[in-house]
């Protein structure tokens, strides 16, 4: 599978269906099936990165499945948890990296990702982007505070302006004072401004207010090396997928 931004000229390794666009929902199944059905080729072992995802439930996530038919290592953090809480995920990845001894560590989504690239590619772009951390770049700003939306968009340098906290890489040093600091942020202030279940529980403003400290140092993937969002990305004229030579996004 080649994923490909008609925009930036990029060829992303991680596709992030981040925030559950319905435009993308009945395609997406299209490229999940696509994905599987495509002859897939082992990776060969990558000692230097250490992939880490988060969830509590029973059964294998998208990307666990994902990363098990690429023969690709992963530690998954959360599964003692009675219920799930986005907010949990920097106690998680901050209690997880005091055990990572690779030089780079990656943190992607479970339920809403596909990693199309084997690691040493991911690394690779990761090195050409010369930061010490890389989130993925999303167009919209969410939660929509003033404070880190008129932040993120002072610096932007593509549309794909704002933090998602759902994928990232980074020298693993790096990531554990990040992490680390993230866990301590005061999230009263979102909170107050959007009292509602989806930001009481999100880890998104947290990450997003340790972000504006640490650039940067911390840096988004503007230019999609990476990480592919698809939150308000339209559906034809973007982003083309394709497997085996034939698109799975043509219009319909």
């Amino acid at each position: 599978m080649l994923v490909r931004n008609l925009v930036t000229g990029s060829t992303p390794s991680i596709l992030h269906r981040n925030g559950d666009p319905p435009g993308w929902r009945e395609r997406w199944q299209d490229i999940v099936t696509s994905f599987f059905e495509e002859a897939q080729e082992s990776c060969a072992p990558s000692p230097e990165l250490t992939i880490l995802t988060w969830s509590n439930r029973p059964t294998k996530s998208l990307l666990e499945r994902c990363l098990d038919r690429r023969g690709v290592p992963y530690l998954t953090l959360g599964s003692e948890m009675p219920e799930w809480r986005n907010d949990a995920k920097p106690y998680l990845i901050t209690a997880a990296l005091d055990r990572v001894i690779s030089e780079y560590v990656l943190g992607l989504d479970s339920d809403d990702v596909l990693v199309v690239s084997c690691p040493q590619r991911i690394v690779a772009g990761f090195r050409a982007c010369a930061c010490d951390i890389l989130f993925s770049a999303e167009r919209t700003s969410t939660p929509d505070m003033p404070c880190l939306t008129e932040f993120e968009r002072s610096i932007a340098e593509s549309p794909f302006g704002h933090l998602n906290a759902g994928a990232w890489i980074g020298k693993t040093d790096a990531c554990r004072g990040f992490f680390r600091d993230c866990q301590r942020e005061d999230k009263g202030d979102i909170v107050a401004a959007f009292p509602t279940r989806r930001f009481f529980k999100s880890d998104q403003g947290m990450t997003r207010k340790t972000f504006r400290r640490y650039h940067p140092a911390a840096r988004l993937d503007y230019h999609c090396r990476v990480f592919q969002s698809l939150f308000s990305v339209p559906l034809d004229g973007e982003v083309v997928i394709t497997v085996n030579g034939e698109s799975t996004t043509a219009a319909r």
